[in-house]
């Protein structure tokens, strides 16, 4: 793999009041360019409903996709397609899900999608309340289901543009390792998003980081973070047969105050030894198991990376998509 040209920039992370985001907040203004209370999800501040990027790249022809290694109603992905006041209606967050019309869904969460008390292919039990079963709405409507990774393995795109999938591979978030990984999900969603002539957006989520930074748990997060790392190498493998493609790495924010250590620095941290590739040992130590104001590292390659060198609000990733994308926003910011 031939590394493209990668451009290195920061983004700061604070909601519309306050100092420390939360992942709707933060999602929310990634996704539409508008900063918003913690806790919304595709609305701004006063409840409004928000255009998303993956909405205008959806309207203006383009195909679609969602990838999360947590639930796909989970605060991150949900604020690309759903527009609720709290993140927690998550029933109401996979019905708009399906009604967005995403070409391809891969994550957890079957539960979200299946009336209360019923099983589907996982062990859990559904969680709606209002009786629906959205697997069998999108199947209806021609959607390809996928359960596991022999599903996804077997599952063909040759329809131009290719058929939408939705795949639920945990009643809840995926195991670690996850079965499809990360990056064997984003292989498979880039084959059927990059069948539409007109283009693509995804989003994809190593959703698992936040949650073992909030636990403390080092090794966790070291491990989540490497099948992120293999993910973005798909994504880039793809980018150098493609080069119109933007590849865009971040965070919504950090978590834990996470700060790494060496023998060098005459510190060692409460979790470690762990080993760089080249042997080097360092250590981990964390100051809250809550998220942190700090500023998130972004890294992109391909148009338009240059535009993201220097610090920046995350609302502005969403004015560099939506030109990436050759999408017109009146008002974006």
């Amino acid at each position: 793999m031939d590394l493209l040209e990668i451009q290195d920039g920061w983004l700061k992370t604070a909601p519309a009041f306050g100092v420390v985001t939360d992942s709707a907040a933060a999602a929310t203004a990634m996704a539409t360019g508008r900063k918003t209370l913690n806790g919304r999800i595709g609305m701004d501040r006063d409840g409004n409903p928000l255009p998303t990027i993956l909405e205008l790249a959806r309207d203006a022809g383009k195909a679609t996709g969602l990838i999360t290694t947590v639930q796909l109603t989970h605060a991150t992905p949900a604020a690309f397609a759903a527009h609720v006041p709290t993140r927690s209606m998550r029933s109401t967050i996979a019905s708009q899900m399906i009604e967005a019309r995403v070409d391809v869904l891969l994550g957890g969460g079957e539960d979200d999608f299946l009336p209360l008390g019923t099983t589907g292919c996982h062990p859990g039990h559904g969680s709606r309340l209002d009786g629906r079963n959205l697997v069998d709405e999108a199947r209806e409507h021609g959607t390809a289901i996928v359960c596991t990774w022999d599903d996804l393995q077997t599952a063909t795109w040759t329809d131009e543009p290719a058929r939408p999938v939705l795949g639920l591979f945990a009643d809840s978030a995926l195991p670690e390792p996850s079965t499809p990984s990360l990056a064997e999900m984003t292989q498979a969603a880039l084959e059927a998003l990059s069948k539409d002539a007109d283009g693509f957006f995804l989003m994809v989520e190593g959703g698992q980081i936040d949650w073992e930074c909030h636990d403390s748990d080092a090794a966790g997060a070291i491990a989540s973070t490497l099948s992120f790392d293999a993910a973005v190498a798909v994504a880039i493998d793809f980018a150098e047969g493609y080069p119109d493609t933007l590849v865009i790495v971040t965070a919504d924010h950090e978590t834990g105050g996470m700060e790494l250590h060496t023998e060098a620095t005459g510190r060692r941290g409460e979790d470690g030894p762990f080993s760089m590739p080249d042997g080097t040992a360092f250590y981990v130590t964390w100051t809250t198991d809550g998220h942190t104001a700090t500023d998130v590292r972004v890294s992109a390659s391909g148009p338009m990376a240059d535009r993201l060198l220097g610090t920046h609000g995350n609302t502005y990733l969403f004015t560099v998509m939506a030109e990436a994308l050759g999408i017109r926003v009146a008002d974006a910011p």
